[in-house]
C-alpha cells in the first residue's frame, strides 16, 4: 500500500493587499535604516552624484539578499511579513526556491507601478495574487 500526501490550495487563505503593503512598508523601513547606517559609516566616492553612486549596487544587493533570502529560507517570510503573520509559499504549498524568490524580487517594481496606476485610475480590484507572484509561481498566505 502506498500513501500519497498532497497539499490542497483550497484550505489556504491568501493575504489581503493591505496587509501585504503594510508588511512591505515595515521591510522597506528596516532596509532603509540598514542602508542609512551603511551610508553613514562609509565614504562615498562621489557625493555629488545622486543616482550614479557605486554604492547603489550594494543597496540593490542588500535588498535582493534580504527579500529573496528571507522568503526562500525555512521561515518563508521577511521580518515585516512575519510580524503580520504572512508566509510566502510556492503553488504547491512548500518553500519557495531562491531562484523563484529572486524572480519575485525582480518583478516587484513592475507590480508596484501596476497597482499604483490601477489605484489612481479607479480600476482597482482586490486581486490577491499579484504579477510578481504569478511570475514566480508563488503566493502569500496567512499563517
Amino acid at each position: 500500500m502506498q500513501a500519497v500526501y498532497s497539499t490542497s490550495k483550497n484550505n489556504v487563505e491568501l493575504a489581503d493587499m493591505g496587509v501585504r503593503v503594510v508588511a512591505f512598508a515595515i521591510d522597506a523601513l528596516l532596509l532603509l535604516a540598514v542602508i542609512g547606517l551603511e551610508d553613514y559609516f562609509t565614504i562615498s566616492s562621489d557625493e555629488t552624484a545622486f543616482l550614479l553612486k557605486p554604492e547603489l549596487f550594494l543597496h540593490f544587493l542588500l535588498g535582493w539578499l534580504y527579500f529573496a533570502g528571507a522568503e526562500s529560507c525555512a521561515i518563508q517570510a521577511t521580518i515585516g511579513k512575519q510580524l503580520l503573520g504572512l508566509r510566502v509559499k510556492n503553488v504547491n504549498g512548500t518553500c519557495l526556491s531562491f531562484k523563484k524568490a529572486s524572480v519575485r524580487y525582480a518583478a516587484k517594481p513592475i507590480t508596484m507601478v501596476i497597482v499604483i496606476f490601477r489605484f489612481i485610475t479607479g480600476n482597482y480590484h482586490s486581486d490577491k495574487n499579484t504579477l510578481h507572484d504569478r511570475l514566480a509561481e508563488s503566493m502569500v498566505v496567512k499563517r
